[in-house]
């Protein structure tokens, strides 16, 4: 009996796995509308609603670094219905900023792919009095303390936290629940620098709000060929990127991994798509849920390596 009654469960799940999905994919974005993980989100839904045919819905959950929106997807079922969107900050550097981080990104969720990559872009206010990185750097050397940055996100903190280091320089730290919010106050003058996905300020840089100091990619980013990098620019060595995946919670049935990811990278093999993520400075960077897994492994790793550098304690 105890065979049957297996043997009746077992065909009961690939019966649903096979019907999946059946109702509206609950997508979680742990960051504001308007960050650069909202529009990743916002340009990939549609496309995998047309695969998947049902609708995904946009589920913004702000605030504390991404924390309250990955609790959100990794405390619901594990039934492929709730899939989040994970950066640099919630998929990577989170581990190394918080002593006692509520999820593990390698244990708390299960993998789906990789999206997309991205540099991000070092921004100063019209006020400051440095239109270059390397008079940013000047002046925060003649003027210890008063330079101020802002950062919607544990990955713009830590970009801007190697600026300082390596220039040698103070400034002073300013949180913000998105970058979003973080880029009125430097457009305003209330702080003066940040890091941002090139995404979220490409209309301010075309318009002049801004100025641009540097990508953080070594090799200029080819859609914004004007803005040196960082390492030409005045910080030799200096490198890293952003990126985007999709994950689920932990105990998602093999069989809907893999019709997610499916969806995710039929989504990402649209040439209407790459066009929008090449406008808005993003590379389409499609794989497995398992290479997506590894790299996550790698990237801990790497950004742990960076904070350390970088002189960034752990949060409680």
């Amino acid at each position: 009996m105890k065979r049957i009654a297996a043997a009746v469960l077992a065909l009961a799940a690939t019966v649903a796995s096979a019907a999946f999905p059946e109702k509206p994919i609950k997508m979680v974005v742990p960051f504001p509308p308007g960050s650069g993980t909202d529009i990743v989100a916002r340009e990939l839904a549609e496309g995998m609603a047309r695969d998947l045919k049902q609708p995904v819905i946009i589920d913004n959950k702000g605030g504390a670094q991404g924390i309250i929106g990955m609790t959100t997807a990794t405390s619901s079922p594990a039934d492929g219905y709730t899939i989040v969107i994970l950066g640099v900050t919630t998929g990577a550097s989170n581990v190394s900023m918080y002593r006692k981080l509520p999820y593990d990104p390698l244990k708390d969720l299960t993998p789906i792919g990789m999206i997309a990559d991205s540099p991000i872009v070092l921004i100063g206010g019209p006020k400051v009095q440095a239109n270059t990185l390397e008079e940013l750097v000047k002046y925060g050397r003649a003027n210890p303390g008063k330079l101020t940055y802002g950062y919607g996100s544990g990955s713009a903190q830590v970009a801007a936290a190697r600026v300082v280091s390596l220039g040698k320089f103070e400034a002073l730290p300013v949180a913000y629940k998105g970058s979003p919010q973080a880029l009125v106050d430097v457009m305003s003058g209330q702080v003066d620098f940040m890091f941002v996905d090139l995404s979220v300020a490409v209309t301010q840089l075309a318009a002049g709000k801004v100025k641009a100091y540097g990508v953080s990619t070594k090799q200029r980013f080819p859609q914004a060929p004007q803005i040196p990098s960082i390492h030409e620019a005045g910080l030799p060595g200096y490198d890293l990127s952003v990126w985007f995946g999709m994950a689920a919670p932990v105990g998602v049935p093999p069989e809907i991994v893999a019709r997610l990811s499916q969806a995710l990278n039929a989504a990402l093999a649209s040439p209407e798509l790459a066009k929008k993520f090449e406008v808005k400075g993003l590379a389409v960077k499609a794989s497995t849920p398992a290479e997506f897994g590894a790299f996550m492994k790698t990237e801990i790793a790497s950004w742990g390596t960076m904070i350390k550098e970088a002189g960034i304690p752990p949060q409680d």
